[in-house]
């Protein structure tokens, strides 16, 4: 009897990977399992094999895989179907997160690992192309600048890509020599490539390319499909989408550079005459080439107008608005909000270009999580497929680690068509903080955004506390507060400088009591968690509760000072720039204290510009000082510091040297009251 029972599949050090490692791509994630293998399991069990073979009746990136005492058979219709087969022996039985590496999570280690006999097999993808866009990766560049560590934090994209069901990559922007190279790996990995919207074709960008001439197509037709065949020879007949268009230089419109397009319909013929070629110039090396193009921005309008004709069998992606939404998107006070997803009656293949992270100068999020609430973003993707929209979703994910949880939720998106949020933040929780209680932060965080409009995803991320304070301290300073700022009337149309920054301010208020309950809640739920939990918590969902946190207690405080300065009230205004200072230096600080492998990773913040607009709160603090504290610089300290006797001696300056603004702050602190313009 004893030789009918079935025995297990032991994983251990002594488990040999059997594959044609000929092929890139098999060779990849056989290496990736092995690294699994010896950084999860310490013992050796009998000798056995895990045995990748090709299945010509399995569909492109599909698997099946078989368990019986001495053999892991994975059968697979592609060299894709390969790694995500190789890779799902590492999640299910290593319990390698998708996401762990970066989330800083450490490998599980044990023994050996039991494998029971039966089968699994590759999930049946809602989605065709799945994509991450690594675009404006800023963060990478401050974080790692020696070579070797850049290409690990790549392969860890690459990855981490695949490991949320992802086949396609645009890895990263505007990128030259280093584009091409990330190209190579991404391809060798058995991703999909693409382009975004400013480097059609994959080709370098004129202006770069030709700096001495103007960037006009029709004035240097040759040399603009110069660029584009050298793309074309590079790639062709490789795992490519192509993307097909015509922008100018960087994200803005061609006409911009071209004046002679001076009307809709000249444009859009143009983009769809260009299109045409390019499809044109692409077949001749690639006969079953696939396309793409974005009808975004100014592409969308003119192709809801019926000017721009996109050829057959190109893949049409529509743009959401930056804030999960799919309508067109603000541009400056611009916000028509225009349906951006096709209509019953479309035909064709159709897609999106989405958002987790964005970059507007206005109030997207870009080091921090997107601030819509995960429900919201659920039902959108949801929309998207009920409106057949599902061939290829192309997904903006900045710099990767601060929008780790919105990946998730778009990964069981992409997988399942649907996604029950609150299992997905429990889930999620569970995985990297090994505390399910912790899904009330990640459900809680979208709650706790600053409406700043009238549409349900006007929330406020973190550009809104940096570039309208920085907007509205230049007005000040400038003495341009006896009128409204015309580039805020997005967010204040108020009919006044003033009316502009109290309004702006009580939004600022109302977002320092959602926040501060918000860290306060990160801060219980650390309190019982083990220490490396609580770090974890500590460098993401903490951290960006206190970046929003501070944020707010900055615009409320420069409201105030606003309201001070203009009435000639400086001491007061220069108490209130310094607390503004305080706080966006508490948000500055908490960046930097970030440790471990992702020590450095907001070194170059310069979207957010959380150190630029510190640097603009001091100056704006000295301004006040000088405004207000007399020729010597002495006013404040005489009146508010020193002994009754040494008020009423009268010298021709002073005794001591003249106190810093930090330090005559910390000293008026207590001494003066501060008084509020305005009652929140």
């Amino acid at each position: 009897m004893q030789d009918n029972v079935r025995q297990d599949f032991i994983l251990s050090l002594a488990t040999k990977i059997q594959a044609d490692e000929t092929v890139p791509a098999v060779h990849y994630a056989s290496e990736v399992l092995r690294r699994d293998l010896r950084e999860g399991l310490t013992g050796r069990g009998p000798e056995n094999r895990i045995r990748v073979v090709p299945d010509p009746h399995l569909q492109p990136e599909a698997y099946q895989a078989e368990v019986t005492e001495q053999e892991v058979l994975i059968r697979c219709g592609d060299d894709l179907g390969a790694v995500y087969g190789l890779f799902s022996v590492s999640e299910k039985y290593l319990h390698v997160k998708p996401l762990g590496w970066w989330m800083g999570l450490k490998p599980e280690v044990t023994d050996t690992v039991r494998i029971p006999q039966g089968t699994w097999a590759s999930p049946a993808y809602a989605v065709r192309y799945r994509c991450w866009f690594v675009n404006d990766e800023v963060l990478f560049t401050g974080w790692h600048m020696e070579e070797s560590q850049r290409a690990e934090v790549w392969k860890r994209v690459f990855e981490a890509i695949l490991r949320c069901g992802g086949n396609m990559v645009i890895p990263g922007t505007d990128r030259e020599y280093d584009g091409h190279r990330l190209c190579e790996m991404a391809l060798e990995r058995g991703l999909w490539i693409t382009q975004h919207h400013t480097e059609l074709l994959g080709a370098r960008m004129f202006a770069r390319a030709y700096p001495e001439l103007q960037p006009s197509y029709r004035a240097h037709p040759e040399a603009f499909e110069a660029l584009w065949q050298e793309a074309i020879d590079r790639f062709a007949g490789r795992r490519v989408v192509w993307t097909i268009g015509f922008r100018g230089q960087g994200d803005k419109a061609f006409w911009h550079d071209d004046s002679g397009f001076d009307t809709a319909q000249k444009r859009g013929e143009f983009i769809s005459s260009v299109m045409r070629r390019q499809m044109e110039l692409v077949r001749a090396r690639d006969p079953k080439a696939v396309f793409s193009t974005n009808l975004y921005g100014e592409m969308m309008g003119l192709y809801r107008q019926g000017f721009l004709q996109v050829p057959d069998g190109v893949i049409r992606l529509w743009g959401d608005n930056g804030y999960g939404k799919m309508v067109s998107r603000r541009q400056n006070n611009d916000n028509p909000r225009v349906d951006a997803m096709p209509d019953a009656g479309e035909t064709g293949q159709h897609g999106v270009y989405y958002h987790v992270s964005f970059y507007d100068l206005q109030a997207a999020n870009h080091i921090t999580m997107l601030q819509n609430p995960p429900g919201m973003i659920a039902e959108e993707l949801k929309r998207i497929l009920a409106r057949h929209a599902g061939t290829l979703w192309n997904i903006n994910v900045g710099s990767v680690k601060p929008h780790a949880f919105m990946l998730e939720i778009v990964s069981r998106m992409w997988r399942d068509g649907a996604c029950d949020v609150r299992q997905a933040a429990e889930d999620f929780a569970g995985d990297y903080y090994g505390d399910r209680g912790a899904a009330e932060l990640l459900l809680m965080y979208g709650q706790c955004a600053v409406p700043y409009g009238k549409n349900p995803d006007d929330r406020a991320g973190d550009q809104y506390y940096h570039f309208p304070l920085r907007t509205m301290i230049r007005a000040l300073m400038r003495g341009e507060h006896d009128r409204p700022i015309p580039s805020l009337m997005w967010a204040a149309d108020d009919i006044s400088f003033l009316g502009q920054t109290e309004s702006i301010g009580r939004r600022g208020w109302e977002g320092m009591q959602s926040w501060g309950a918000y860290v306060k809640k990160c801060r219980e739920v650390m309190d019982r968690a083990d220490e490396g939990a609580a770090l974890r918590l500590r460098d993401t969902l903490l951290l960006q509760g206190i970046v929003h946190q501070t944020g707010c207690e900055g615009l409320y405080s420069f409201s105030q000072c606003a309201a001070h300065a203009v009435q000639g009230e400086y001491l007061q205004a220069f108490l209130w720039a310094d607390r503004a200072l305080e706080a966006h230096r508490r948000g500055y600080r908490a960046m930097h204290q970030v440790s471990g492998r992702f020590a450095h990773l907001y070194d170059n913040d310069c979207f957010a510009g959380v150190e630029l607009t510190c640097r603009m709160l001091e100056g704006l603090r000295s301004w006040l000082r000088i405004l207000g504290d007399g020729d010597m610089q002495y006013d404040w300290e005489k009146q508010y510091l020193v002994s009754p006797e040494e008020k009423k001696v009268v010298l021709q300056t002073h005794r001591t040297v003249q106190l810093s603004d930090d330090e005559l702050c910390l000293r008026l602190k207590g001494e003066v009251d501060l008084k509020t313009a305005w009652q929140a």
